[in-house]
C-alpha cells in the first residue's frame, strides 16, 4: 500500500523526510555527491533495506519510523526503487535535521526545497504514471512553502492541455476533496491548473501576458505562482499554480445560470478541438467551440438551446455589419494583448468569452495560453516584421478568423483600436514596466531553472538567457520603434 510520506529519525543526529510514493517493502537508499548542485552523479552511500512492518503503520498519512545508522556527511540524498522495476528514480530530497546531536541550531530544522521556490509533492495512488486527460486518479498533494507544510492532503489528478499533454513535461489538473487556497492566490477553489511551459525555455511569458492583462484592464485574469514540482519521487522541474478558467467568485467572476433566468452566466472556449467534447457549439457560419459552463453534467437542453441561439444571432449580426451584440471594450483590448504578444494561436484555441447573465453581449477573456508567444514560433518569427496581423499566420478554428476580420472591417472598429492602444501606453503600458517585471521574475525564477535545465537541456543557463533578450528585443520594437 502507498505510503504518502515518511519521517524517518536518524540517530538524533539528522531528520530524513521522504516525500514521495513508496511501498511497504521499498529499499531507501541514501546517496551523497562531493558537488551539492550535482544531484544526477550521485554516489551511493547507505541502503536502508529494512523492511516496513504493517504493525509499525498506525496512518498512512503521517508515519513515523525509528531507523538507527550512522551518517558521517551532512548533505545526502535519497535514491528509492519503486515497486516492480529495477530502475532506481532520485527523489531530490535533502535531508536536513539537528546537525550534530546536541545542536540547537534552528536553521536546520526546515523541511527540503529544491530551490528557492514554494515545493508542490505529488504522489498518486500506487505511484501511478499520470496518462489521461480524461480520467482522474487519486493522489496527495503536499506544498512545502518557507519552510513550513502549507498543504498535506488529498486530490485527484490528471493530464491538461492538448498539444502539451503530450510533451515530456506534463501540464496537470488538480480537483481537491475540498476548496483550498494555494500560496498567495486569494480564495479557495477545488480545480487548478498546473502549468508546465513545456515551449517556453524563459518560464514567463504566460505570466508576462496575464500582467499584460491585468494592465490594460481585462475583467478577469489568472492568478499563478511559481512552485517546483516532485511526482512520485521524481523531479519534474518548474511549474506555475494557476486559477482554473471557470465561473466562480474571484476567477471569471459572473453571476451563475439559474432556472428562471438562463440568459446567463455562460463561459465559451473557442477551440478547434470542440467537437470531441460532449457539449460544443457550431453556428450557421462555422464559428466552433465547447461550452465550458454549465458544465456537461449540469447543462440543460433549454440553457444549451439558448446560448447556440444567441450566438447564431450575434453572427448573422456581425456579417451585417452590426456590433450591438458585441462588448467593444473587451473585445478592443482582448484583440490588443493578442497583438501585442504575437499570439499566432488567436483564433485556433484557448480563445475564452463569455456572456452575464441579464446582459445582450459577448465578452471577451480571459487570457490563456501564452508560451508560443513574444517570438517563440518559427512560423511567425520574427512577428514585428510580418506585414499582417500574427493571426493570419496561424490556424483557425473554423470560422473564427473570418469572423474577426469581419468585426476589424466594421466601420470605425480599427479607429477605435488605434485609440485604446494610445490610451492604454499613456496610462501605462511602457517597455520599463515590463523590464522591471521580467527582472524581478527572471531572479526569482533562475535557481529552478537552473536546477531543472541544466539537468535536461545540458545548456540552460544560456538558452534561458538568450529568450529572455528575445523577450527584451521583442517588447523594445513593439513599445519604441
Amino acid at each position: 500500500m502507498g505510503i504518502l510520506s515518511r519521517l524517518i529519525h536518524i540517530q538524533m543526529i539528522y531528520y530524513l523526510i521522504l516525500l514521495c510514493s513508496v511501498t511497504l517493502s521499498d529499499d531507501i537508499e541514501l546517496t551523497h555527491t562531493v558537488n551539492d548542485n550535482n544531484i544526477i552523479e550521485l554516489n551511493s552511500y547507505y541502503i536502508i533495506n529494512q523492511i516496513i512492518k504493517e504493525e509499525h503503520v498506525q496512518n498512512y498519512n503521517d508515519i513515523q519510523i525509528n531507523i538507527d545508522i550512522n551518517v558521517p556527511s551532512p548533505y545526502k540524498y535519497i535514491r528509492y526503487i519503486p515497486p516492480n522495476t529495477n530502475n532506481s528514480e532520485i527523489s531530490n530530497i535533502r535531508i536536513f535535521g539537528h546537525g550534530f546531536s546536541d545542536s540547537e541550531d534552528l536553521s536546520q530544522k526546515k523541511l527540503f526545497r529544491p530551490t528557492n521556490l514554494p515545493l508542490m509533492i505529488i504522489n498518486t495512488e500506487n505511484s501511478k504514471e499520470i496518462t489521461s486527460l480524461d480520467y482522474y486518479i487519486n493522489s496527495s498533494i503536499i506544498i512545502i512553502n518557507k519552510n513550513k507544510m502549507d498543504l498535506n492532503t488529498t486530490a485527484e489528478i490528471r493530464l491538461r492541455g492538448h498539444s502539451t499533454s503530450t510533451r515530456p513535461k506534463k501540464p496537470y489538473k488538480i480537483k481537491f476533496t475540498k476548496k483550498q487556497k494555494l500560496l498567495d492566490i486569494d480564495g479557495k477553489y477545488k480545480k487548478w491548473a498546473i502549468l508546465a511551459n513545456h515551449y517556453d525555455i524563459s518560464l514567463i511569458r504566460n505570466i508576462l501576458a496575464f500582467k499584460i492583462s491585468e494592465m490594460i484592464g481585462l475583467e478577469f485574469t489568472p492568478r499563478c505562482e511559481p512552485v517546483d514540482v516532485i511526482v512520485n519521487g521524481n523531479f519534474k522541474g518548474n511549474y506555475f499554480v494557476c486559477d482554473q478558467v471557470e465561473v466562480k467568485e474571484g476567477r471569471v467572476d459572473i453571476e451563475e445560470i439559474s432556472d428562471d433566468d438562463i440568459s446567463g452566466g455562460y463561459l465559451l472556449e473557442i477551440d478547434q478541438r470542440a467537437t470531441k467534447e460532449e457539449k460544443y457549439f457550431l453556428t450557421e457560419k462555422g464559428l466552433i467551440g465547447e461550452i465550458k459552463y454549465p458544465d456537461s453534467d449540469d447543462i440543460t437542453k433549454e440553457q444549451e438551446n439558448y446560448i447556440k441561439k444567441f450566438l447564431n444571432k450575434l453572427e448573422k449580426n456581425v456579417y451585417l455589419g452590426k456590433l450591438k451584440y458585441i462588448d467593444l471594450y473587451s473585445f478592443y483590448r482582448y484583440f490588443i494583448i493578442q497583438e501585442f504578444c504575437g499570439d499566432i494561436d488567436t483564433v485556433l484555441s484557448s480563445f475564452n468569452v463569455h456572456k452575464k447573465k441579464g446582459d445582450n453581449k459577448l465578452y471577451f477573456g480571459p487570457v490563456w495560453d501564452y508560451d508560443l508567444s513574444f517570438d517563440n514560433d518559427p512560423r511567425l518569427i520574427p512577428t514585428n516584421n510580418k506585414p499582417k496581423f500574427a493571426f493570419y499566420y496561424g490556424s483557425s478554428a473554423g470560422s473564427t478568423r473570418d469572423f474577426i476580420i469581419t468585426i476589424l472591417k466594421t466601420k470605425n472598429v480599427m479607429k477605435e483600436i488605434n485609440e485604446t492602444w494610445f490610451e492604454l501606453r499613456e496610462d501605462g503600458l511602457d517597455y520599463e514596466t515590463l523590464k522591471y517585471f521580467i527582472e524581478y521574475k527572471k531572479e526569482l525564477l533562475f535557481e529552478s531553472m537552473l536546477k531543472w535545465y541544466n539537468s535536461k537541456i545540458g545548456e540552460g543557463k544560456k538558452d534561458y538567457y538568450t529568450n529572455i533578450e528575445i523577450i527584451y528585443n521583442y517588447l523594445n520594437k513593439d513599445l519604441i520603434d
